[in-house]
């Protein structure tokens, strides 16, 4: 696997890496991805092309548009294509889900690998806890003879198990069925596409996969909290008004 060699740093000189960003990345990051956005990132034109023939959408492309900072297209399930010990920060986000176990557990130590003695990694991926904490509260309500609770319920439900047996793209219920054969044809259905989540994890397994990988010093922050400096500013976690990105959400850091 070819190493890359340049680095973007931020001014006070640290080394950064956001692993599988998708359109989540800040500028100052080194920024690896391997979705169609990566791709089309890196190719405006089609991306218009495809806009006006109607084979990407308006929010598609208006995310793509976005896109500052450049991203590396790579599969990690090849490996992180980076030296041993460069970076000062290494992040993910509801990225593990969506790889086989054993995958997560190679890429962990790969995360390991690259990261400087010192070094944070931080995780967040969906909170099987709370997701499960959810939909047991609305089956007691259910239980209890509270027949009002059984849409909460049910989406309790759909929140667990519904990326697990995708089988629609995302953003692909309102498309054309023309638009949307196509972009199949192109793309491959959820199953190749990555959007199905492939394992679960709580605090504990999660935390034990980092200790396997080789982590110390493991904890659960919030979205806006972390032992990196400046977490907040880099805004990776959160949504322009400060509510976090991603809804039932486990955020883990651990250190090398």
């Amino acid at each position: 696997m070819r190493r890359q060699s340049h680095l973007k740093r931020l001014p006070d000189g640290r080394a950064m890496l956001n692993l599988a960003c998708g359109t989540k990345l800040h500028r100052d990051w080194n920024n690896v991805d391997f979705s169609p956005y990566a791709f089309l990132a890196s190719h405006r034109a089609l991306a218009r092309f495809l806009r006006r023939i109607g084979l990407l959408s308006r929010d598609r492309h208006q995310a793509i548009e976005a896109l500052e900072g450049g991203i590396l297209r790579h599969d990690l399930r090849r490996g992180i294509p980076y030296e041993d010990g460069v970076f000062d920060v290494v992040y993910h986000s509801h990225f593990l889900e969506h790889v086989e176990r054993e995958c997560a557990t190679f890429i962990l130590a790969e995360c390991y690998r690259i990261l400087k003695s010192g070094g944070v990694i931080r995780v967040a991926v969906p909170d099987l806890q709370a997701l499960v904490l959810r939909y047991t509260a609305t089956l007691s309500r259910l239980q209890g003879g509270d027949g009002a609770a059984l849409e909460d319920h049910q989406t309790s439900v759909s929140r667990l198990l519904e990326q697990m047996v995708r089988t629609r793209a995302v953003g692909t219920k309102q498309q054309r069925r023309l638009v949307r054969a196509v972009e199949r044809a192109l793309r491959g259905g959820p199953e190749g596409t990555g959007e199905r989540h492939l394992w679960m994890y709580d605090r504990y397994t999660l935390g034990a996969l980092l200790a396997e990988a080789g982590f110390t010093h493991i904890r659960v922050e919030s979205p806006d909290t972390s032992r990196i400096p400046d977490w907040s500013r880099f805004c990776l976690d959160v949504n322009a008004d400060g509510s976090p990105h991603k809804c039932d959400s486990l955020y883990v850091e651990a250190m090398k």
